[in-house]
């Protein structure tokens, strides 16, 4: 930004100002204007614009001026208080700042402006199915162990499993999705849901106290219906479909029945299940549906750092940055600080789309700042490959003109 000039040093530079009756240049939004210092008047500032048949700026609109006082570039930023003809009145700014370092002045966005860009993920595209409509969390978390359980060896980990299962179920199954996609409405429902299927809880709208496992990992029967009228499903078939599906479960003499999803990362790879009858069946507890969550996890980490995943890193593409504010050389951008902070290293190159109204620019950068507030995260860019006909277009629409600017500026003014 430069270095600001002390209150004495300020009365001294304006009233010299008015002395020499020194040209000084007025930039408003994308226009430059070239006028004198008449006088300052207390917090006033009296200023004449040279005729130029330019258009003017309106009264309350803020502006900057740069000029030179004894061989040093100075500026600073105001706001017009009165225009009449060539006559206008400034408030006298509160800084100024010498010693620019900056070879092009930082300019407020335009409305239609707004900056799109990849940056590398650290999830992986797997051929599993997704879940969309639950917050997962991290599913793959080294979780916490017990003795009786080895991620290392999955063919004890899954004998250890079976042998848990068969003291508290009739029978149990651990089916994975690597070779086969969700088949069964029980199976479309926890993948869709990444959620806990128990049956009745889930279906039915009266559930006995003994039967109440209360878990926010538990379908409840309001957000089964609601995840299948989300995918446009008629709410009279979703019911009609309840109604058929608990008849085919009593007829089979089911008690209880179970689905526990396998979660890794934002997708479903497979689920455990439970199942008791009512002959010499016992029902589950909340102590049940706590360890088939903890298993599943333990299972999706085991499998995890057994290599049982193949993918590609995938990039994301970033369309929610907000642009704070841009020069002929570089752009600032913050975005969410929780999101984004891991994802931008310092110094790095970073490839990026600029659209301004309808036109796309495409930019080549380098991270040079970094720092965040409570919540956001910010980003320095300086321009390192653009087209010389979108540097052209940027510098006309940011200042106005292209003559007496350089094209290449040096990039020490990232060096602040």
């Amino acid at each position: 930004m430069g270095q600001s000039v002390s209150r004495i040093e300020k009365e001294f530079i304006l009233a010299s100002l008015v002395d020499m009756k020194a040209p000084m240049e007025m930039r408003y939004r994308n226009r430059w204007l070239t006028c004198r210092l008449g006088a300052v008047e207390g917090k006033n500032l009296l200023m004449t614009l040279d005729k130029g048949g330019q258009p003017q700026p309106n009264p309350e609109e803020e502006v900057n001026l740069f000029f030179k006082f004894r061989g040093t570039r100075m500026t600073f930023r105001t706001k017009i208080l009165s225009l009449e003809d060539t006559s206008l009145v400034l408030r006298s700014p509160q800084g100024i700042f010498r010693d620019l370092s900056r070879g092009y002045e930082r300019v407020a966005p335009t409305e239609d402006m707004r900056i799109t860009f990849m940056i590398q993920g650290q999830r992986i595209e797997l051929d599993f199915p997704k879940t969309v409509s639950y917050d997962l969390g991290d599913a793959t978390d080294e979780p916490v162990v017990t003795s009786n359980f080895d991620a290392s060896k999955i063919t004890r980990l899954l004998a250890a499993f079976r042998e848990k299962a068969q003291g508290i179920s009739s029978e149990n199954k651990i089916i994975m999705f690597r070779e086969r996609r969700p088949e069964t409405f029980e199976e479309k429902l926890i993948a869709y849901t990444g959620k806990v299927f128990l049956y009745p809880q889930s279906m039915s709208a009266t559930v006995p106290e003994k039967d109440l496992i209360l878990s926010p990992r538990v379908l409840s029967r309001e957000e089964l219906i609601l995840s299948q009228t989300n995918q446009g499903v008629e709410l009279f078939t979703v019911l009609n479909t309840l109604v058929q599906l608990n008849g085919e479960k009593e007829k089979k003499g089911i008690l209880q029945e179970l689905y526990s999803p396998i979660l890794y990362q934002n997708y479903i790879i497979g689920y455990l299940y439970l199942v008791t009858f009512k002959e010499g069946g016992r029902r589950f507890s909340q102590k049940v549906v706590d360890f088939l969550q903890q298993f599943g996890r333990l299972l999706a980490y085991s499998l995890k750092v057994n290599g049982y995943f193949r993918g590609e890193p995938v990039k994301d593409r970033v369309d929610k940055a907000e642009v704070i504010d841009i020069s002929a050389s570089g752009i600032q951008f913050c975005l969410p600080l929780q999101e984004y902070d891991a994802a931008f290293l310092l110094f790095a190159d970073l490839e990026f789309t600029l659209h301004i109204g309808n036109r796309d620019l495409s930019i080549g950068g380098r991270i040079m700042r970094k720092f965040n507030d409570q919540g956001r995260l910010y980003i320095g860019i300086m321009f390192l490959d653009i087209a010389q006909a979108d540097r052209l277009f940027l510098l006309e629409l940011l200042y106005g003109a292209t003559d007496n600017i350089d094209l290449y500026p040096s990039s020490e003014e990232w060096s602040e």
